[in-house]
Order: structure tokens, then sequence, then C-alpha cells
């Protein structure tokens, strides 16, 4: 879907029902007046690859109050346990690291948006000669800006002025750069059902283990078939990456089943598949028995 295409349904489906869930949310409001989910970003998530050298992400001010935005590259690095964290400017990459930043280019890079505005970030793929084969990434970083009336107010008491620290909350998205022939496999490994840390409820514990030059990126399914019974789905985990240079990745997905059923017996199929091409591959399946 083109980025116009997208804002015109956008702007539809929120005079008809009213704004969704954002795209780029926080589990909770990050200030008094002001919450992640205020911000709507599309797509989440940027690769170059082939003869791919320009794009175009959408952002828009959700919110009742305009907003300002610093837009930068930052680097972060993933866990093994799939949390992202962002690295300190100041420390040196590693040997394994390969950041995109420095030939992707992109404007505006800050923005003010007025309740309900629309501003299109246009990015350009400029590769060097001599780039070496493989896969780069950074993170692109939208970073809400306090206003000046937020920062200062006066004491109506003494008549002065007090200065109040505000934090910069944001939201960064990877730009993903891939360059020549590039594979990636997986494997779906220490299948186990956990109840402890989920509130007494069922979930899967799994590694996905990655082998080759590129990333993984796609959906966790889990499907059950109880004994006498249809194979059902009881997970799904949307957008679920690998990235390089890690070998695996640890996760815990949270089963939900039918109302008045208990996960005994039969099979649990795990499938990871991801979209190529608007088609789906699976990238890796396995199963384990339901005592």
């Amino acid at each position: 879907m083109s980025i116009s295409h997208f804002i015109s349904t956008f702007f539809i489906a929120a005079t008809i029902f009213g704004f969704a869930k954002s795209a780029v949310a926080a589990d909770e409001p990050v200030s008094a007046g002001y919450s992640l989910q205020d911000l709507l970003i599309t797509p989440t998530r940027i690769v170059f690859e082939g003869n791919m050298n320009t794009t175009e992400l959408a952002l828009i001010n959700r919110s009742d109050k305009a907003h300002t935005y610093a837009i930068s590259f930052v680097q972060a690095r993933m866990s093994e346990n799939g949390e992202i964290r962002e690295i300190d400017k100041n420390t040196p990459p590693g040997p394994n690291d390969r950041f995109a930043d420095t030939f992707v280019r992109f404007s505006p890079r800050r923005v003010m948006l007025e309740p309900r505005q629309v501003q299109v970030v246009r990015m350009m793929l400029r590769k060097p000669a001599d780039l070496t084969e493989g896969e780069y990434r950074s993170h692109l970083s939208f970073r809400l800006i306090p206003s000046a009336a937020d920062a200062v107010k006066t004491d109506s008491v003494s008549r002065g002025i007090q200065i109040k620290l505000i934090p910069i909350y944001g939201v960064t998205i990877p730009v993903i750069v891939r360059h020549g022939s590039l594979q990636a496999t997986a494997r779906l490994s220490g299948l186990g059902i956990q109840t402890r840390g989920n509130q007494g409820k069922p979930a899967l514990a799994l590694t996905i283990e990655r082998e080759g030059n590129r990333s993984t990126y796609g959906d966790m399914e889990a499907l059950w078939k109880a004994p006498g019974s249809k194979q059902i789905s009881v997970a799904l985990t949307k957008g679920v990456a690998v990235y390089t240079p890690n070998a695996k990745r640890t996760m815990l997905l949270p089963l939900t089943l039918p109302m008045g059923s208990e996960l005994h017996g039969g099979q649990l199929h795990v499938r990871y598949s991801e979209q190529v091409n608007g088609e789906e591959r699976v990238l890796a399946e396995n199963q384990i028995a339901i005592p």
C-alpha cells in the first residue's frame, strides 16, 4: 500500500470509527498529557534490498495537541530474549556490528505536527561502490521534544519561575540495508510448556536458531490439535525478528485456549513464517506432544 493511499484510508476510518491504536505504541502514557500512542508511524520497518533506493514513511499525530519530534539515527543491539537495547553513542562498534546510518539519508529531521496532521519522511539509500556484502541495520528514532510551556511554569505563590526536568521520550523503527546475495535459515528448538510467571496460564517457551548472513522476520503461530478435535490456533505473535549477528532468540508465547478448555493431550504445532512477495513462506516449524 502506498503512503498516500494509507493516509486517505486512515482519515476515512478515523472519521467513521475514531482512531485505532497506534502501530508504534507504549504500554503506558509517558507523561501527563502525552502518550507514545499519540504518534502513528507507518511502516514500522524499512528494508532496502534489490534495486530499491528510495522510500518514505508517514507520521500522524493522533492527539488533540501539537507535538514536535526530532528524528535521528541511533544504534541498537538485540539481546538474546529479543529486547532492543540502544547503544551509547560513545561506545565503539563491535566486530560484528554493521550499521546503516552512514549511507541512508532522510528528510526532514525535525517535525511539528498539529492535531491529526500528517508528515511524510523521505529516505534515500546511497551505497558506496566498495560496500561489503551483508546486512546493515540502524534504528530511526522519533523523540518527543517537550514544549517550552511544559518545561517552565509560574509559581503562583512566590510569583517566581519553576523549571521542570522533562524526560524526552521516543520510539524507534529498524532501517535495514541488504547488499549482495543474502540467505538465512531458522530452526525452532527447546519447545516446552510453562505456567509459572504467566498468571498460571500456559505459555510455550522456545528458541529460534538463525543461520546465514541476514536477519529473519516473520510471524510465530502455535496450533493445537486436541484428541478428537480439529486443529485450532492458540497463539499468534507478528513481527518476530532475529537480527544479525545474533544466532538465536528465546521467547515465551502465551497460549489462548477456548473458553472452558485446558491444555491436555494432543499435539502443539509451531510455525515461524515470513512474507515473500505477498506469499507466506515457512522459515521453520516444530511440534511438541502435550501430556
